[in-house]
């Protein structure tokens, strides 16, 4: 069930397709059958703006919303938030209220396929 509605599950197939390699075909583990989910359902998954704003003061604006950008590999020690690139130009939009603050000039990687390990650690 997805926001009330019975979805079927993706086939194996369905899962090839969306360039998702079983681990342990035919099994499925729980982040394979996600990826799946996030691919074919992707606004059923995803959070509502009602949602996103449950946790915030009301009526906040909204001055920024990413479905990319580029994460820091935070197992890498070396690799942490407060030196990336991403999150300071963040903290700088929320000081400043200004989405123009955001100007990436590394490649987006918050796609799975850029952290296959990412349902394993």
């Amino acid at each position: 069930m997805l926001r009330g509605r019975t979805v079927p599950l993706p086939s194996l197939d369905d899962y090839a397709r969306y360039g998702i390699a079983l681990e342990e075909a035919p099994r499925v583990r729980v982040f394979e059958l996600c990826r799946a989910l996030a691919h074919s359902h992707r606004d059923e998954v995803l959070a509502m703006d009602s949602e996103r704003r449950v946790s915030v003061l009301p009526h906040p604006t909204q001055v920024l919303l990413l479905e990319e950008w580029h994460h820091p590999n935070v197992v890498d020690a070396a690799d942490r938030p407060s030196g990336s690139e991403t999150f300071q130009q963040i903290a700088r939009v929320l000081v400043s209220g200004n989405p123009e603050e955001y100007r990436p000039t590394r490649v987006p990687n918050t796609h799975w396929r850029y952290w296959p390990e990412g349902g394993t650690l």
